[in-house]
């Protein structure tokens, strides 16, 4: 049987590790008094987005949990300009102030659970109409190339925290059979819905906006 590089079996044997410790970490907080506990606290991700800022062409943004199960976001803006869709949708500028009509970003997603991220393109853009429409669309993972550079730069730096990624593929595939039924309404029953958000990763918002 043909076998691999050492470098490259190293990979794969270290990558099967991780995705074994976070089905670990999902199967401790289903089991009986179990619960969230390991998850980066939100002031480090606030810490880690400012430092981003400064290694990286990004303006960072965080957005904490906003329902039981779900986990905090640190948005990474592919620019540095002002008036942000991001801003906008949270309320922190005026349609007047945005300086673009469509913005991409990478986004992470810190599990409750554990040591474990998720990372996601997001594009956010603006439709006219009455009132005007704010689109937030996230991909499953990150698919356009002129992103590289940004995830380049953050695996550094969360290999640095001891922070592992976990890979889309792996996310949207279905936990074993005693994990799904933990899950219980939580539909579809997948990996990523235990460890980040009960809704599926390329879940849209859509925010009305007032006239600019």
């Amino acid at each position: 049987m043909a076998g691999c590089g050492g470098g490259t079996c190293g990979i794969q044997k270290g990558r099967e590790r991780e995705k074994a410790a976070a089905l670990r970490a999902l199967g401790h907080a289903l089991a009986p008094g179990g619960g969230p506990s390991g998850g980066l606290p939100f002031d480090e991700i606030a810490r880690l987005g400012a430092h981003l800022e400064e290694v990286l062409p990004v303006r960072a943004f965080v957005r904490p949990a906003g329902e039981a199960g779900a986990c905090d976001w640190l948005y990474l803006l592919a620019g540095l300009h002002p008036g942000t869709l991001f801003e906008l949708a949270e309320g922190a500028c005026e349609p007047g102030e945005r300086t673009r009509d469509e913005e991409t970003y990478v986004r992470l997603g810190f599990s409750p659970l554990g040591p474990f991220v998720t990372l996601q393109e997001v594009v956010m853009r603006v439709e006219g109409g009455e009132p005007p429409l704010l689109f937030e669309e996230p991909k499953v993972g990150v698919e356009d190339r002129r992103l590289q550079l940004i995830v380049k730069g953050l695996q550094g730096a969360l290999r640095q925290r001891r922070l592992v990624v976990l890979d889309a593929a792996f996310l949207v595939g279905s936990p074993p059979a005693e994990l799904a039924a933990g899950l219980g309404g939580r539909a579809p029953a997948t990996v990523w819905a235990g460890l980040f958000d009960p809704d599926p990763p390329d879940t849209q918002r859509v925010i009305a906006l007032s006239a600019a």
